[in-house]
C-alpha cells in the first residue's frame, strides 16, 4: 500500500487553515489586539496589567506576553507606556492643562515620571515639545505635582 500525504496547500483547503508553516499564525488575533488596545485606552489613569490584558484576549499571561511582543514589536509596558504619551500629546495640543495634570490624567505616578518617559519616547521633554509645538501658553508653573 502505497503511503499518501497531503501537501499544506490541499490541507488548507480543506481544514482552512494556513497553508504554511505557524509563522502565519505569530501574534495576536486581530479581535484580541484590539481588545487589548481598547482596554488600555479606556482608563489611561489606571494600571492596567498584562493579567488582565491576557484574560481579554482568553490566553495565559506568558503566552500573550509573547505573542503581544510579536503584534506589536514591544512588550506590554512599553505598549502602555507609548499610548500614555500618544494620549499626553493629544491632551497637550487641545488643553492648556499643566503638565502635572495631564502626567496624572494619563496614568504616571507625578510630572518627574511622566517627563522621563516621555524624553525617553520622543527624545524631547513634554515643555520643550509643547513650546515647539506653539500650541498652548506655559502653565507648568501652576502645577500639582
Amino acid at each position: 500500500m502505497t503511503r499518501i500525504e497531503i501537501t499544506p496547500s490541499l490541507g488548507a483547503g480543506v481544514t482552512g487553515l494556513p497553508s504554511t508553516a505557524p509563522s502565519e499564525w505569530a501574534g495576536l488575533l486581530p479581535w484580541q489586539a484590539r481588545r487589548v488596545r481598547d482596554y488600555v485606552d479606556g482608563d489611561f489613569a489606571g494600571r492596567p496589567s498584562v493579567r488582565a490584558a491576557a484574560e481579554r484576549a482568553r490566553l495565559s499571561p506568558s503566552y500573550f506576553s509573547r505573542r503581544f511582543r510579536q503584534t506589536f514589536g514591544l512588550t506590554f509596558s512599553r505598549f502602555v507606556a507609548h499610548r500614555r504619551i500618544e494620549h499626553a500629546q493629544a491632551m497637550m495640543m487641545r488643553t492648556s492643562s499643566s503638565l502635572c495634570q495631564i502626567a496624572l490624567s494619563c496614568g504616571f505616578t507625578d510630572q518627574a515620571h511622566f517627563t522621563r518617559t516621555f524624553a525617553d519616547l520622543t527624545g524631547s521633554t513634554p515643555s520643550r515639545w509643547r513650546r515647539t509645538a506653539g500650541l498652548h501658553p506655559r502653565t507648568e508653573a501652576m502645577g500639582c505635582c
